[in-house]
């Protein structure tokens, strides 16, 4: 609600600088208000982007193991095994490994970026965000 609140208040000081005649500070403030709140929004947006490339990952890596794992067993119990297949499971988990420390990477170095990008008071608020995000991630695993 605190952010409401903050647009409301935002909306109230414009307002009041056009009643007192200062339109050209009402278009300029306006206009900054807006690319501000866009590039926020499309830096956000690019996070989860990437969260939503990184959660992919990790299920083709998850789905590799597993197809390793039931060569490996069929080996075990004495079926035939093409080496080819094997070698296929172990670069399709090298990949996917790769490909999701790449995408942690990327993510914690945008995340970094974008909170710096905010002020004290809405890096708190993000950081809670995050946090009650995390916790329903893990009750839901």
């Amino acid at each position: 609600m605190k952010n409401f609140n903050d647009v409301i208040s935002g909306v109230d000081e414009v307002l009041n600088s056009a009643k007192h005649g200062n339109f050209e500070d009402v278009l300029t403030k306006t206009k900054n208000y807006a690319e501000k709140a866009t590039k926020k929004s499309a830096e956000r947006l690019e996070i989860s982007r990437k969260k939503i490339e990184l959660l992919d990952s990790k299920t083709k890596l998850s789905k590799a193991y597993e197809q390793f794992g039931k060569l490996q067993y069929s080996a075990y119990i004495g079926e035939e095994v093409e080496q080819e297949s094997i070698d296929r499971a172990l670069q399709e988990i090298q990949l996917q490994k790769t490909r999701a420390d790449l995408l942690d990477t990327e993510i914690a170095e945008l995340r970094a970026a974008f909170v710096e990008s905010l002020s004290k008071k809405e890096q708190r608020q993000y950081e809670r965000e995050e946090r009650k995000e995390a916790e329903n991630a893990a009750e839901s695993e």
